[in-house]
């Protein structure tokens, strides 16, 4: 197991093991839409105020599935300040209907995966805009973008104060039960608990601005994924990030288990591209052995540049994710997930947040 200090010495889980039935990469899918049957009302005249009363479930709210029609989607999940996001595209739609999801539809979810039960909520998201497209001259397409937790990261607003001596924990845990939009608490870094506060204050404003800052000062990242807010330190052992099993796990990533080609070293990690898999999760972990990757040659720079060398591979093998983007396509080839990630303690994350910094 992982000890407190270090995960260099990390053991796993092997999750993702492919049948030997041909049948396992049958796909399965469910896109969904909600929507409300009655208008939505409110006492304030404030804009944001009748956007943030849209985007609740009401109980006379309607689930629209178009599973049925062709839908393409590109969905991007990230462990690095930035929202998950999700285009959805559906295809030949009634005009009745197309004109019920662009007037009353407020939100998305995805499930996709395989017949052989690998098949898992990819997205859940609150819809932001629609643009609708006439293509091939014959087929008409509603076009969705969506984010998720967007009620809580662009509209939420938080007004409390907190003692001295409270912990970064408790801070947290009252962001996400007070601010205006609240958010369950996924995940929270140990390290939140050796923050004590050495005075009084008070948190008002977006809460995603005060996240920000306690995540700098725990060295550490924060976001939204599936309508749950993470916060973790790039210190955290690995086993002590939960997963199914309460150890370490990390997807077991193969030609048999839906490698596709070799993934390619890059300066802060490696990129691969694999089958949609739905048990891929930011900051999850994934193994890949170190035969299926593509080292990168070190990169000559000027004089003053000198050689750069990229980050050696892991020796586990074990690495952690950053960002994935699920593309799929319901009546085309398109179905596959594209992984950023980095070694398995996670610290060059830290990097790719600085806007100056440049992988490649």
């Amino acid at each position: 197991m992982a000890n407190d200090v270090s995960d260099t010495n990390v053991t796993y889980v092997p999750e993702n093991k492919a049948l030997a039935s041909s049948l396992d990469w049958i796909r399965d899918y469910r896109i969904k839409i909600y929507h409300h049957t009655q208008a939505v009302s409110t006492n304030s005249k404030n804009a944001q105020s009748y956007y943030q009363e849209f985007a609740k479930e009401k109980n006379t709210d309607k689930v629209l599935d178009v599973s049925d029609l062709r839908v393409q989607f590109q969905i991007r999940r990230c462990a690095m300040y930035y929202p998950n996001q999700a285009v959805i595209s559906i295809y030949n739609l009634s005009a009745e209907t197309e004109n019920s999801i662009i007037q009353e539809g407020y939100r998305v979810i995805v499930e996709a995966g395989y017949k052989n039960g690998i098949c898992g909520q990819i997205f859940d998201g609150t819809v932001i805009m629609y643009t609708r497209a006439k293509v091939n001259g014959t087929d008409f397409v509603l076009n969705i973008l969506a984010i998720d937790g967007d009620q809580f990261l662009n509209e939420g607003f938080c007004s409390f104060t907190y003692a001295k001596g409270q912990t970064a924990r408790q801070v947290v845990n009252n962001i996400c039960n007070k601010a205006s939009s609240p958010v369950s608490l996924g995940y929270a870094s140990p390290s939140l608990d050796k923050i004590v506060m050495s005075k009084g204050g008070a948190v008002y404003g977006q809460p995603k601005k005060t996240l920000a800052d306690i995540a700098k000062t725990i060295n550490g990242t924060w976001f939204i994924d599936n309508g749950k807010l993470y916060m973790f330190s790039y210190s955290d052992s690995a086993n002590k990030v939960p997963s199914p099993y309460n150890r370490p796990s990390a997807v077991e990533l193969n030609p048999l288990t839906g490698l596709l080609g070799n993934p390619q070293q890059v300066n802060y990690g490696v990129q691969a591209r694999c089958l949609l898999n739905p048990k891929l999760t930011p900051y999850g972990l994934i193994h890949i052995a170190s035969k299926y990757i593509t080292e990168q040659m070190a990169q000559i720079g000027s004089y003053s540049q000198g050689i750069t060398f990229p980050y050696t591979l892991d020796p586990n093998g074990i690495y952690r994710i950053c960002s994935i983007t699920f593309t799929g396509d319901t009546r085309g080839n398109e179905w596959y997930s594209d992984i950023t990630a980095v070694d398995q303690g996670g610290n060059v994350m830290s990097m790719l947040t600085n806007p100056s910094y440049t992988a490649n």
